[in-house]
């Protein structure tokens, strides 16, 4: 992909210690970043073990540590605020630190910036796959097979599930001192959004994002902990006015196929109601994560609790999707 002179990314994110399966997928999520186009600015705020050598490793910027939120992962409104005295970028994308990003992804980005004249907010749901091993974005067939498991075994993620924000630079100044890691947060934004007029695109159809499936062996609580129970959860919540679940799931627009952002009119109540069944998927993996780590089982015993929802076909995952070009080829 050819840079653009007028358009300035830079990539924000907060990982976690760089052990053991988290450090494995956090590199390769970075990995991806940096594959995208030697000229986005990767952000990586915290003082995390591995951060120094990774930041070195992929040209990325340090943040420096970051003021921690109420039960320990950092504030989002610092990492957000450290971004911009940092980097002149216009458009800032926070991502979390498991999420491989691919190159249509980055089209997807620059194709909805170049048609919305003003101010948005760019939303994409994940696919949730199995990582197991090191992939190597420098080598078009990892990239190519990194995708055919993607639209083969992966599984398109609930609505809620909210992994990255695209936005402007001068946006979101005013956000509260939520705790990163923790529920919430993420339907503000998007809820925050509507309520100041703002589109709210949705990238799905165009740009791929694969979470790399991990567990929540650094939480006492599980997922449980980190959706509802913690105290950061809870502090969100009310840092949020609620949980703003509907009106922080849905977009008010769509990047399509052919190019172009067209206009949802939904109410988010249906489209909250279409997307129930991964909904309830998920609150019963958050309800299992807690029972089981109270009962002291095994993340196997958890997954037999809470059984394995069937795959979706290939072309469930992202809408029925067209040969990819070159320019988003991966």
């Amino acid at each position: 992909m050819q840079a653009d002179p007028g358009f300035r990314l830079a990539i924000i994110a907060a990982p976690k210690a760089f052990r053991g399966h988290a450090g494995l997928i956090q590199r390769n999520a970075i990995a991806s970043w940096r594959s995208l186009a030697p000229e986005i600015e990767i952000l990586l705020g915290g003082d995390e073990e591995g951060l120094d050598a990774v930041a070195a490793e992929y040209g990325a910027t340090r943040l420096g540590p970051l003021d921690p939120g109420v039960d320990g992962p950092p504030r989002v409104d610092c990492l957000f605020a450290r971004a911009r005295e940092r980097s002149p970028a216009d458009l800032f994308a926070y991502v979390n630190a498991d999420i491989i990003l691919l190159p249509d992804w980055l089209w997807a980005v620059r194709r909805a910036a170049g048609l919305l004249a003003g101010p948005f907010l760019a939303i994409g749901r994940r696919i949730d796959l199995d990582v197991e091993t090191v992939i190597d974005f420098d080598d078009p067939a990892a990239r190519r097979g990194l995708l055919d498991r993607a639209r083969s075994e992966g599984r398109l993620a609930a609505r809620v599930c909210k992994d990255y924000f695209v936005f402007g630079r001068d946006d979101y100044q005013h956000l509260p001192g939520f705790t990163l890691g923790r529920a919430y947060w993420d339907n503000w934004m998007v809820h925050d959004a509507h309520r100041r007029g703002l589109p709210v695109v949705d990238l799905t159809r165009c740009g791929t994002a694969i979470h790399q499936n991990h567990d929540y062996a650094h939480l006492a609580g599980g997922r449980l902990s980190a959706y509802l129970t913690s105290p950061g959860a809870r502090a969100n919540r009310r840092l949020a006015g609620g949980s703003r679940m509907m009106s922080g799931a849905v977009a008010s627009c769509r990047l399509g196929q052919d190019g172009q952002i067209g206009q949802l009119r939904m109410p988010a109540t249906i489209a909250f109601a279409a997307d129930l069944p991964r909904f309830l998927g998920l609150t019963a993996a958050v309800a299992a994560s807690g029972a089981a780590r109270w009962l002291g089982w095994s993340n196997a015993q958890t997954t037999r609790l809470t059984g394995s929802p069937p795959r979706p076909r290939a072309d469930q995952l992202t809408g029925s999707r067209p040969k990819i070009p070159s320019r988003q080829a991966a």
